[in-house]
C-alpha cells in the first residue's frame, strides 16, 4: 500500500514539473516576441524570424547582419544565421553558427534542437544524442525529445541502450499509449530476431514482455504457450494457455489448449472440469468441435484408469510413514513437472528434516522466482551467498540482479546510493566480463560524485587499454582542474594539466586549458609548445589558429599573425573572438607603424580592420590618434565622433574633443596682467600685456603690445626713482622643423621700463624616453639711461611621468657696460626646477610648483619689468595654475614671492634682504 502512495505521489510531481516547466516556455516565447523598437536587439531578431517565415531569407539575412553590426555576436543572430544556412543545406555553415550561438547563450534550445537535426541528417548520430541529452536537461519530460532519443540510438546501432531508454520512458509515462506501442514494437522486432537464432531463453522473455503491453494479441499468447511446451513446461503452458483464454477476443483454441495439455499431462479430470467452467464463463466456447474434445479426454481418462501414478502413489506414501525415499522423489517429481505448490512444501518439509542445505536452499529459491515472489526469492538468494559466498552460480545470479539495481539508480543519476551496492559487488566471485562491468560502473560513480582519488585508484582496474585508460583519466581530471583553474591555483591547475599532457593523446578541450594557463603564468614558451601541438593534432580547430597568431602578435610578430588571421576572419566573419583578435592585431601593427611615423601604412591597416569590425572602439580611436600625427584636426574630430565612451570615459573624451576643436582655431588673444608689491611697502609695479597669435599646420606667429606704468616711488635698475609709462611692441615665429625639433624666435622693442631691445632664439628637441632638452640664447639691452647689454645662454629639461611634469632650467648671464647699483658685476647664474600636475585628463588645466635661485633674477622678471637686482642672492618660490574651461577660453593665475638680498649702506656692513610679492592674472581667448 505505501509502495503505491508513494509511486502515484512521484507521477503527480512529475506531471506538476513539467505542467510549470511548459508554463515557463510559454511566458518565455511571449517575453521573447514582443514587438520591439526599431534599433534594439531584438527588433532585428524579430523582423528577420518574420522575413525567414515568410520565405524570404535573402533580406532576413542582411537584417541579421545589421543587427551583427551594430550589437556584434548574440545567441539570437547566430541562430538565425545558422537556420538560413540550414535551410540552404549548408550543413558545416549551419553547425558553426548555431554552436557560436550556444556559446552565447547556453540556454538557447532552438540552436541545440537544429544542432540534433544536423547531425542527424549528417549521421553524426552520436553527436546528435549528445545535443538530445541537453535538450532533455531543460526539459526533462518532453515525451518528443524521448522518442528522438530512441530514434538516434536506433539509427546508430544500440539496440541495447534503445530498449533500456523505452523501459526508462515506460517508468516515467506507465500510461501512456504511445510508449506502450514503441515497446510493443520493440520487443516484436527482438523477438523475431531471436526466433531466427532458435534462442528460446530470449524468445520467451521477449513473449512475456509483450504479452504484458498487448495481454489481448492472440499471437504472442499462443506463440509462448507454444515455447512452454517446446521447452517441456507443460504445466506453465497450460497455466498460460488458461489466462489467455480470459483475455483474448477468441478464446477457444486456448481453451483447446488448455484442454489437450492437461490431457497429455493424464489431468483429465481438471481438463474437462476446465472445460465445462470455460462454456459457462467464456463467449465463445460451444458447438460440435468442443464436443469432440470433450469425447476424446473422457475416452483417453478411461484407458488412463488402468494404470497408476507413482507420484500419487508416493504422495499416500509419504502420508502414511514419511518414508525418505517418498519424500526424495516427490520433491523431484514436483519440480520436474512444475507442481509449485507441493514442491514448496516438499522443500520445506525436507529442510526440516535435513537441515538448509545449499541445494534445498537454492530449489525454495527456484521455485519462488517462478512462484512471482521476487522479494522472497532475493532474500532467500541473498541468505545462500552469504552461506556460501564461493559458490560461483549463486554469486552470478545475486549480481545480475543488483547490477540492474545499480542501473536503475544511475540512470536517475542517485550515483552515491550505487556506490556502496558496486563497492559491495567487487567481492563477488563472478565471471570476468561481469566483474569488468562492475568496475566500469563504479568508475562512473566515482567522477559522477567528484570522487577523484578513488576514481583515480579504479581506473587501473576499470581498463587496462592505454588509450581508454588515457582518455578516462582526462575525463576523472578535467572538473578538478576547471575547478582549480576557477580558484586563482594556477599552478596547482598547470602541474594536473602536465600529468593529463604526459599520456601524449590529449584532447582540444586540455589544450586549451593548457595554453590558457601557460599565458595567465606569463610562460609564453610553453603556451607556444601546447599550440604547436594542438595545431599538428587539430589543424582545423580555429582555436589553436587564433593563439598561434596572438602569441606571435605578443612577440611584435604582426605580420606573421596577420598572415594567419586574414583566411581565418574572412572564414568566420560570424565569430566575435577571431574578428577581435584580427583587429586587436591591426590596431597594434597600426600603432607601431605610428610611431615609426609610418602614418600611411598605419592608417591602411586600421582601415582593413574596420571592415569586419566597424564599430570597435580601440579602432576608431586608433584613427583618430594617426588623424592627430598627421595634424588632420577636422578628420580627427570626426573620427572622434564615431566613438561611444562608457560613462567612466566621458570626462576623458570630452576633454580630449575641447583640445581637438581648439586645434581647429587659429586665432588666439592673450590678456596678462603681472603687479610686484614690496613686503613692507604699499608701493605697487605692475605691467599688462596683450598678444594676437596666428596658427599654421608648423608654425605660429604673435604679435604683442606691452604697458607698464610708474609713479616715481619704485627702485628701478639704475637705482633712481623714475615714474611714467613704457610701451613694449613684440613679435614671435614659432617653427615645427619635424615631429622632434621646434624653435621659436621673439624680438622686441620697448621705450622704457622694459628691456629696449629683446632679441631671443629658444629651441626643444624631443629626446627619448619622452625626455625633452631645452636651449635658449638671447641679447637684451637694459638699465635704464645706463645702456647695459645682457646675453643669456640657458638649457634645461622636461618630462612626463603619468599626470605630472617635472623640469629644471639653469641660465648664465654676461653683463657688457656701464654698472649701477644693482647690475654689480659681470657673470651672473640663475636655476630653477617647475612641477606640473594635470588633473584632468586630455586637458591643459594644471597646477604648478616652481622655484628659483641664483645670483641673477628670474627671466621673465627682466621681461615683465619687475624690480631686479644682479650680484646678489635672489629666491623665489611660486604657485599657480591654468584651467580650461571650454575650447574658447582658459585662464591662469600664479604667485610668486621673491627674495633679493641688499647690501646696507651703513656702516655696520650687514647685508638686509628685500621681499616681493608678484600676482599675475591671465585670459587666453582662442577663435
Amino acid at each position: 500500500m505505501r509502495y503505491k502512495i508513494l509511486t502515484i505521489a512521484i507521477l503527480f510531481a512529475a506531471v506538476l514539473t513539467s505542467t510549470a516547466q511548459n508554463t515557463q516556455n510559454r511566458e518565455h516565447l511571449s517575453r521573447k516576441y514582443t514587438p520591439a523598437k526599431e534599433g534594439l536587439p531584438a527588433y532585428y531578431e524579430q523582423q528577420a524570424r518574420a522575413m525567414f517565415k515568410s520565405g524570404k531569407w535573402a533580406e532576413g539575412r542582411k537584417m541579421v547582419e545589421e543587427g551583427y553590426d551594430k550589437y556584434g555576436s548574440l545567441s539570437a543572430y547566430n541562430e538565425l544565421l545558422g537556420t538560413y544556412w540550414f535551410h540552404f543545406k549548408d550543413y558545416d555553415k549551419a553547425r558553426f553558427y548555431f554552436i557560436r550561438s550556444i556559446k552565447d547563450d547556453n540556454g538557447n534550445l532552438q540552436s541545440k534542437a537544429m544542432l540534433m537535426k544536423i547531425e542527424e541528417l549528417t549521421k553524426h548520430y552520436s553527436t546528435a544524442i549528445v545535443y538530445c541529452n541537453e535538450l532533455l536537461e531543460a526539459a526533462p519530460y518532453d515525451f518528443t525529445l524521448w522518442k528522438k532519443k530512441i530514434e538516434l540510438y536506433r539509427l546508430d546501432g544500440n539496440t541495447v541502450e534503445a530498449t533500456r531508454l523505452l523501459q526508462r520512458l515506460a517508468e516515467i509515462y506507465p500510461d501512456r499509449v504511445e510508449v506502450k506501442k514503441e515497446i510493443a514494437w520493440d520487443y516484436d522486432q527482438r523477438y523475431r530476431k531471436l526466433v531466427k537464432t532458435n534462442n528460446l531463453v530470449g524468445q520467451e522473455e521477449a513473449l512475456r514482455k509483450l504479452i504484458e503491453i498487448s495481454p489481448k494479441d492472440a499471437e504472442y499468447q499462443m506463440a509462448l504457450c507454444n515455447l512452454l511446451l517446446k521447452t517441456g513446461r507443460l504445466e506453465q503452458a497450460a497455466d498460460q494457455a488458461g489466462h489467455a483464454a480470459t483475455q483474448v477476443k477468441q478464446p477457444m483454441p486456448f481453451v483447446e489448449k488448455k484442454a489437450s495439455i492437461l490431457g497429455d499431462m493424464t489431468r483429465y479430470s481438471e481438463a474437462l472440469s476446465y472445460i465445462s467452467m470455460s462454456e459457462r464463463t467464456l463467449s465463445g466456447v460451444r458447438g460440435a468441435q468442443i464436443n469432440q474434445l470433450k469425447n476424446k479426454l473422457e475416452e483417453e481418462r478411461a484407458r488412463y484408469a488402468a494404470q497408476n501414478d507413482p507420484y500419487t502413489a508416493y504422495a499416500r506414501l509419504y502420508e502414511k510413514n514419511h518414508s525418505e525415499e517418498a519424500l526424495t522423489y516427490l520433491l523431484n517429481t514436483s519440480m520436474s513437472r512444475g507442481y509449485l505448490d507441493d514442491a514448496l512444501m516438499y522443500i520445506r518439509e525436507a529442510r526440516r528434516r535435513r537441515g538448509d542445505t545449499q541445494n534445498l536452499l537454492f530449489r525454495e529459491y527456484t521455485v519462488q522466482r517462478r512462484l512471482g515472489n521476487k522479494r522472497a526469492a532475493i532474500v532467500l538468494l541473498e541468505r545462500i551467498h552469504t552461506m556460501y559466498p564461493s559458490n560461483r552460480e549463486v554469486s552470478e545470479e545475486l549480481c545480475a540482479i543488483r547490477l540492474e539495481e545499480v542501473r536503475r539508480q544511475m540512470d536517475l543519476n542517485k550515483y552515491e546510493e550505487a556506490i556502496p551496492m558496486l563497492e559491495k559487488l567487487q567481492t563477488f566471485s563472478v565471471d570476468k566480463e561481469t566483474k569488468t562491468a562492475i568496475e566500469r560502473r563504479l568508475l562512473t560513480c566515482y567522477i559522477q560524485t567528484g570522487k577523484r582519488q578513488k576514481a583515480l585508484n579504479q581506473l587501473e582496474k576499470s581498463y587496462s587499454d592505454p588509450a581508454k585508460r588515457a582518455a578516462m583519466y582526462e575525463d576523472i581530471m578535467t572538473p578538478y582542474i576547471k575547478q582549480l583553474m576557477a580558484e586563482g591555483r594556477l599552478h596547482q591547475a598547470e602541474a594536473e594539466i602536465i600529468k593529463v599532457l604526459n599520456n601524449e593523446n590529449p584532447s582540444p578541450d586540455i589544450l586549451r586549458m593548457g595554453i590558457t594557463t601557460a599565458l595567465l603564468l606569463k610562460k609564453n614558451n610553453d603556451a607556444v609548445t601546447l599550440v604547436e601541438w594542438g595545431r599538428k593534432r587539430y589543424p582545423t580547430d580555429p582555436f589553436f589558429v587564433l593563439k598561434e597568431a596572438q602569441l606571435k602578435a605578443d612577440v611584435g610578430d604582426y605580420e606573421a599573425a596577420l598572415q594567419r588571421l586574414r583566411p581565418m576572419v574572412d572564414e568566420y566573419i560570424g565569430d566575435s573572438v577571431v574578428v577581435g583578435a584580427y583587429a586587436g592585431c591591426c590596431e597594434a601593427f597600426a600603432m607601431k607603424c605610428m610611431k615609426e611615423k609610418r602614418y600611411d601604412e598605419a592608417m591602411q591597416l586600421i582601415d582593413e580592420a574596420m571592415v569586419y569590425y566597424p564599430n570597435n572602439k580601440q579602432l576608431i580611436l586608433a584613427k583618430a590618434t594617426i588623424y592627430e600625427k598627421q595634424k588632420e584636426w577636422k578628420k580627427a574630430i570626426e573620427q572622434y565622433q564615431l566613438y561611444h565612451p562608457s560613462p567612466y570615459e566621458l570626462g576623458e573624451y570630452n576633454n580630449r574633443m575641447t583640445m581637438l576643436r581648439r586645434r581647429t582655431m587659429y586665432n588666439a588673444v592673450v590678456i596678462d596682467y603681472q603687479r610686484a608689491r614690496p613686503a613692507k611697502e604699499d608701493n605697487i609695479s605692475s605691467k599688462a600685456f596683450l598678444s594676437y597669435s596666428r596658427y599654421a599646420k608648423r608654425n605660429a606667429y604673435t604679435f604683442g603690445v606691452g604697458y607698464a606704468g610708474r609713479d616715481g616711488a619704485t627702485k628701478v635698475a639704475d637705482g633712481g626713482d623714475e615714474g611714467g609709462s613704457g610701451v613694449q611692441l613684440s613679435g614671435e615665429w614659432e617653427h615645427e622643423w619635424d615631429d622632434k625639433l621646434s624653435t621659436t624666435a621673439i624680438v622686441s622693442w620697448a621705450n622704457k621700463f622694459f628691456p629696449k631691445i629683446r632679441a631671443e632664439l629658444n629651441g626643444t628637441y624631443l629626446l627619448p624616453y619622452e625626455l625633452t632638452a631645452k636651449g635658449s640664447l638671447s641679447y637684451r639691452l637694459i638699465g635704464g639711461d645706463k645702456n647695459t647689454s645682457l646675453l643669456s645662454l640657458g638649457v634645461g629639461a622636461t618630462k612626463p611621468i603619468n599626470i605630472f611634469e617635472v623640469g629644471a632650467d639653469l641660465r648664465a648671464f654676461v653683463m657688457l657696460g656701464e654698472k649701477s647699483a644693482n647690475f654689480d658685476g659681470h657673470f651672473f647664474v640663475n636655476g630653477s626646477v617647475i612641477a606640473k600636475c594635470y588633473p584632468i585628463e586630455g586637458s591643459k588645466t594644471n597646477l604648478f610648483l616652481t622655484g628659483s635661485v641664483g645670483n641673477a633674477p628670474e627671466v621673465s622678471l627682466i621681461d615683465n619689468s619687475m624690480p631686479i637686482k644682479f650680484s646678489q642672492l635672489n629666491t623665489m618660490l611660486g604657485f599657480g595654475g591654468v584651467y580650461s574651461l571650454n575650447a574658447t577660453l582658459d585662464f591662469g593665475l600664479s604667485g610668486q614671492w621673491y627674495t633679493m638680498s641688499v647690501k646696507s649702506d651703513d656702516a655696520t656692513g650687514v647685508n638686509n634682504s628685500k621681499n616681493y610679492l608678484y600676482l599675475n592674472a591671465n585670459v587666453t581667448v582662442h577663435f
